[in-house]
């Protein structure tokens, strides 16, 4: 690929997954600077191994990998188990839109999940990544992302039901 074209591919990439990477990232590390980092991580990795990209049409599975690996990095090194609860001052352009009381609620909620519960919530619902692609994605069978999506919209349901029922 020579390097205009590269050059090209990348900018087409990084406008139209930029929101979306940085999403991830936060939901994944719950702290906007560490998405920020990591985001910007994933474009240098992009940018880096895009020369090994084969199929051009698969690239949002392709980057989401990349950036799911990368927050996973982080938060070995690092444990975050804190659940942002000062909304107010919050005011990321991830959180801006998650100010309405059903978005926080949710929000919280995707919180409670263990990791690998939340990370297929994610990809699914709002990456909107198929199950199969999910499953390449964290190296696992089809079966086991089908099961944790059951198990998380049933512990998603559980933590939503208890908050309205107070």
């Amino acid at each position: 690929m020579r390097d205009k074209n590269k050059t090209l591919l990348f900018e087409q990439i990084y406008l139209e997954y930029k929101d979306n990477i940085l999403k991830i990232s936060m939901m994944y590390l719950k702290d906007y600077h560490l998405a920020e980092d990591a985001a910007q991580e994933t474009f240098c990795r992009v940018l880096d191994k895009l020369h090994t990209l084969k199929d051009v049409t698969n690239i949002k599975p392709w980057i989401t990998k990349i950036a799911v690996n990368i927050c996973k990095d982080k938060l070995k090194k690092k444990s975050h188990t804190e659940v942002v609860t000062d909304y107010d001052n919050f005011n990321s352009p991830v959180n801006i839109a998650e100010k309405l009381d059903s978005r926080i609620t949710v929000f919280q909620a995707l919180q409670t999940l263990p990791i690998e519960l939340r990370e297929v919530i994610i990809l699914y619902y709002y990456q909107e990544i198929t199950q199969n692609e999910i499953a390449k994605i964290l190296k696992v069978p089809e079966t086991t992302v089908a099961y944790r999506l059951r198990s998380a919209k049933s512990k998603l349901k559980d933590y939503l039901r208890e908050g309205y029922d107070e």
